[in-house]
């Protein structure tokens, strides 16, 4: 399995970004459901930089910056990012990361 790897099991993936997105937003994890928009929770562009450094941690791979501008650009095409960036899309983007080679 993991030999003492930061590397979450897939199940619990959407409960350890829920707690790094808690954290990193200083709400209760209670308040982030997967429909959530995180910029509606108080998130700036510097937090979403914080999000993706302590993902690397969780998936257990470097996660360049522009993968994740990328990932957004293409997944959500044209849509207004402060409602459309939810808990289900940074674990969306955690899940491509870790399985990315």
């Amino acid at each position: 399995m993991s030999h003492g790897s930061p590397m979450v099991a897939s199940g619990d993936l959407a409960e350890a970004v829920r707690g790094i997105i808690a954290e990193v937003l200083m709400v209760s994890p209670a308040d982030v459901q997967l429909d959530t928009s995180l910029v509606g929770l108080g998130a700036e562009s510097i937090d979403f930089l914080d999000l993706i450094f302590r993902i690397e941690e969780v998936v257990g791979k470097k996660v360049p910056v522009s993968g994740w501008e990328t990932f957004i650009n293409k997944r959500l095409p044209g849509a207004d990012l402060s409602r459309a960036i939810t808990l289900a899309i940074v674990v969306e983007f955690a899940e491509q990361e870790r399985s990315r080679r």
